[in-house]
């Protein structure tokens, strides 16, 4: 039965974007279709489909190798103050450029959204709707940091000003959450672990930066086809910082969007990022976003009365947020 399972999953993400290019589907990005699909295909419609550990496991690879994906699309260069223009043609392309850079805008959107999110938190607590407002807050502040990225490269976004600061916004959406539910597990919770733990994730991909980067063009100039240095690497990459992560009481998908910006920043070839693209967007991604929809049960989920509440007033919550 595990083995049907995992062939009708692998089916559908075959089927999902050839139909959608067949009846030209444009509107909805392929990630969200795909979480559609298996809900159609989960226990909340035809239930043909049910979780066992190999789909468990590639779809948890598919998730920790998007956001290393997802690490290794911010534009570094953004981050750089802007120099001043030596020539007339070069000051005429900088007086076209956007005034504020899309770092400056990401930060401030998102520092609204997050005091947005704190009030939100307050007022659920308020009206009955939550206890607790600081893990409502939590909740309210988090943006899924995997759908923004696979709709902006879908869209060809990425390289675009405009695309960019959307995917920085995600980002601080996926990782100050993290950060926050850190902090408020260590200090309401029981048996959690130091925050000061999770500076080791960083110091840890500081480390294999720098014992990576003088032998990334030596790999380069002896890589094969047969053994496909600068796959392995980031292979070892993505795991060893996840290892990290969960060993300090933090999210792998921490560890994997830190080793995505070490990959990033050791500049691989763009024959690299095509075939790590291909890796994930062609295999392990699609597994993830179906067994997303799949492990999502609206029967039980709608069967309660005060969880259909509790939806339209979430939905609110996250649109004022």
């Amino acid at each position: 039965m595990d083995q049907v399972s995992l062939l009708i999953i692998l089916t559908a993400a075959l089927v999902t974007p050839l139909v959608m290019a067949k009846f030209k589907l444009t509107v909805l990005p392929t990630a969200v279709v795909e979480i559609l699909v298996g809900i159609m295909l989960g226990p909340s419609l035809f239930n043909v489909v049910h979780t066992n550990a190999t789909l468990t496991l590639l779809s948890n690879t598919g998730v920790i190798f998007l956001m290393f994906l997802s690490g290794m699309e911010i534009d570094f260069s953004l981050f750089n103050r802007r120099k001043q223009p030596q020539t007339p043609l070069a000051a005429k392309a900088a007086g076209n450029a956007p005034k504020y850079s899309p770092v400056f805008i990401a930060v401030s959107s998102y520092v609204a959204i997050a005091a947005s999110a704190l009030l939100l938190g307050f007022i659920c607590q308020w009206t009955g709707l939550f206890k607790d407002p600081w893990l409502a807050a939590i909740i309210f502040m988090t943006i899924s940091l995997g759908i923004v990225i696979a709709t902006l490269k879908e869209k060809e976004l990425l390289s675009k000003p405009f695309g960019q600061t959307v995917l920085l916004i995600a980002a601080l959406g996926e990782i100050v959450p993290l950060f926050a539910l850190t902090i408020y597990a260590s200090i309401f919770g029981k048996g959690g672990k130091s925050l000061w733990l999770l500076l080791l994730v960083f110091l840890a991909a500081g480390i294999l930066f720098r014992r990576f980067k003088p032998f990334f063009t030596f790999f380069e100039r002896i890589n094969k086809s047969t053994t496909q240095l600068d796959i392995r690497l980031a292979f070892f990459l993505i795991f060893s910082m996840v290892v990290i992560a969960e060993s300090v009481g933090a999210e792998g998908i921490l560890g994997a969007f830190v080793a995505g910006i070490v990959m990033k920043l050791l500049q691989p070839q763009e024959d690299t990022r095509t075939r790590l693209d291909g890796i994930g967007y062609g295999f392990f991604i699609p597994m993830f976003f179906m067994m997303s929809g799949v492990d999502l049960n609206l029967r039980t989920l709608l069967a309660d009365s005060a969880t259909l509440l509790l939806i339209p007033a979430f939905l609110v919550a996250y649109l004022l947020a």
